[in-house]
Parts: C-alpha cells; sequence; structure tokens
C-alpha cells in the first residue's frame, strides 16, 4: 500500500505528496540539530536525519527502492533509540543499519512488526530508567501524534486526501521535535542511571 496508506492524494510532480514531503524535512533538521548540540547523541541524530531523507523520497519522488529506505531508516532510528545506555548500544550503529537493510531487502513484510517490537524495546527501556517528565512529555507527546496519525491514514475517520492539514504530516513534525526533546532534555538520564 506504501504512501497511499498515508492518506494525502498522491500527484503526478516530484513531490508525490506535497505536504507529507515537506514536513519530513523536520526529521532532517531535527537530526542536524541533535549532531550539534549533542555530539554524544550523533547517532541518534545521524538516524534521524536519515529517516527524514528515507521520508522524503517515499513521499516525494517515491523512486524504486523509496519504501525500503523509508522503513530501514525508521526502524534503524527507533533501534538507535533503544539502544542508548545498553551494553549493546554500538550494535544499533553501523552493525544494525546493514543488518535492516539486507533483513528488508529480503523481507520487506517483516518491517512494521519489527518497527513495533523495537518501539517496545525503546520504551520499556526508557521508563524502566525514569518516569519523570522528561521520559514521559516526549512520549506522551509521540503516542498522542501516533494515534493521530492512525485516524487520520487513509479510510480513516479523519482522512481528507486533499487537505493541506494531514495527520501524517503532523506525525513528521511531532515526531522530530519529541526526539529533539527526549535527545537533549533526557538522554543524559539513562547513561547517568546505568
Amino acid at each position: 500500500m506504501g504512501a497511499a496508506a498515508d492518506c494525502e492524494t498522491i500527484g503526478a510532480g516530484f513531490l508525490g505528496q506535497p505536504v507529507n514531503t515537506l514536513t519530513t524535512i523536520a526529521l532532517l533538521v531535527a537530526g542536524v540539530v541533535i549532531m550539534s548540540l549533542r555530539p554524544d547523541r550523533r547517532w541518534v541524530g545521524l538516524g534521524l536525519a536519515a529517516t527524514g531523507i528515507g521520508s522524503f523520497l517515499f513521499h516525494g519522488p517515491m523512486p524504486p527502492g523509496s519504501e525500503w529506505a523509508h522503513d530501514v531508516t525508521l526502524v534503524w532510528l527507533i533501534s538507535l533509540v533503544a539502544g542508548i545506555g545498553a551494553r549493546w548500544e554500538r550494535f544499533t550503529h553501523l552493525p544494525a543499519l546493514l543488518v535492516l537493510a539486507v533483513a528488508l531487502a529480503l523481507f520487506p513484510v517483516v518491517a512494521d512488526p519489527v518497527a513495533v517490537v523495537m518501539t517496545a524495546v525503546a520504551l520499556l527501556r526508557i521508563l524502566r530508567r525514569d518516569r519523570s517528565g522528561f521520559a514521559m512529555a516526549p512520549l506522551l507527546l509521540l503516542a498522542v501524534v501516533a494515534l493521530y496519525g492512525r485516524l487520520g491514514a487513509t479510510g480513516g475517520p479523519l482522512c481528507d486526501p486533499s487537505s493541506i492539514f494531514q495527520p501524517h504530516a503532523v506525525w513528521h513534525l511531532s515526531s522530530a521535535l519529541a526526539v529533539v526533546w527526549w535527545a537533549l532534555a533526557y538522554s543524559d538520564r539513562l547513561t547517568t542511571n546505568r
């Protein structure tokens, strides 16, 4: 189903889904912000920037392989967040990217289940270490926009394919904000509370 599941009408131009495409730039910018302000979290910043590029390709020009790039970079980002402060954190860097790239090329159908599992791992790891507002506020934002995005998916009650106000685009913007918020304000607590 691909980008068609994200409600916005797919046009014939370079920006297949203009609103969804342009809002992916927030992910790229957020990644650069993290890399600039938190060099110790450069891998999360790199993963977020890569997710922005993969999402831009997926929603915009939609070349062959763009769904794969979208899925690999998103699952990689989630893996990077899940691994912060873990003994296996280094594996989430380039080794995880390579494993995910090959696995999702061979078995693209596992992208969503792997993303769900890695999201659960990330949430459990974060909440096990800290249930303060530093952790809860960005997670709550992600939960609310994830629900909003699902309600705005194709066929959902909030879907209007021709609207400039796309729930999936709101998800892009809010996710970029939540990851920056978490990485800048909270992620120190993961490594100091080992």
